[in-house]
């Protein structure tokens, strides 16, 4: 359910974005595409990391 929400708010945003300048709204589109593909892949796999696993992966090594 709270996708669903989560959907809405993201076509809201493309349709306040897609009257702005082309780069704009390419930027957002392909933000949407690369969250949408990161939260099916974590809705089907068990082990996919959290995106706060993601940043303790990449950025772990300042401690």
């Amino acid at each position: 359910m709270l996708a669903l929400v989560f959907l809405v708010y993201t076509l809201v945003e493309w349709f306040i974005v897609k009257r702005k300048t082309p780069r704009e709204k390419w930027t957002v589109l392909t933000l949407i595409i690369v969250v949408s593909v990161w939260n099916i892949c974590a809705m089907y796999g068990q082990n996919w990391p959290t995106p706060n696993q993601v940043i303790l992966l990449l950025l772990g090594w300042l401690n």
